[in-house]
């Protein structure tokens, strides 16, 4: 399996620990108060240490200032950073500049919503690409995929929203670089089922 996996939203530390077994290339904690998915108050940045380095911690920003980012990277120890606001290339570029590496998410409904992508180039490491909702993501509905697909793009994407165990497959063949995994493989927001992405990431890994 070439495609990386992230799997987001990550709220409780007995169930990061048995997701760890999984091995994902990324774990995401969204550090936005309006999130039902919210990790602040719910983790002690302490219990992060049995991540191990292999594993991209990712702390996902809605509108955040860059002085929040930047104490949130040094409390939470993150090395990756998804902004997923409304945040402007000078923006990004200026967090890139703290050493981690900097996601971008595009909220899509049709093509129209790639006109701004490309003064991104520069300046992140992956776009994502998820499905414009009022919420901002966690919806657990997905967009047209094939919308990317027409898109000359230059920088590495990761496919997110509505990925599920049934069109998980699907999404790894999409030509993204990393798979974002949320609110379909839910027992409740915030809290992962094993089993469901234990099956779908084996399954991946034995093509």
């Amino acid at each position: 399996m070439s495609v990386k996996i992230k799997i987001c939203g990550m709220t409780n530390i007995d169930n990061i620990s048995k997701i760890l077994f999984l091995e994902p290339d990324y774990l995401g904690f969204i550090l936005w108060t309006k999130s039902p998915r919210c990790a602040i108050g719910k983790l002690n940045p302490d219990m992060l240490s049995i991540i191990p380095p292999t594993v991209k911690r990712t702390g996902v920003f809605v509108d955040a200032s860059e002085t929040e980012v930047r104490d949130a990277i040094d409390t939470y120890g993150l090395t990756a950073v998804q902004l997923h606001g409304h945040e402007k290339p000078r923006f990004c570029a200026q967090i890139k500049d703290l050493g981690v590496e900097v996601i971008k998410a595009f909220h899509i409904e049709d093509s129209h919503d790639f006109d701004s992508v490309w003064d991104y180039t520069e300046v992140v490491d992956y776009y994502l690409f998820d499905t414009k909702t009022p919420a901002m993501g966690g919806s657990g509905s997905s967009f047209d995929w094939q919308l990317i697909l027409r898109q000359p793009l230059r920088t590495p994407w990761i496919l997110s929203g509505g990925i599920g165990p049934e069109n998980v497959r699907e999404a790894a063949q999409s030509g993204a670089a990393i798979i974002d995994l949320n609110s379909r493989f839910e027992t409740e927001p915030g809290i992962k089922d094993y089993d469901l992405l234990r099956q779908s990431i084996e399954g991946l890994r034995a093509e």
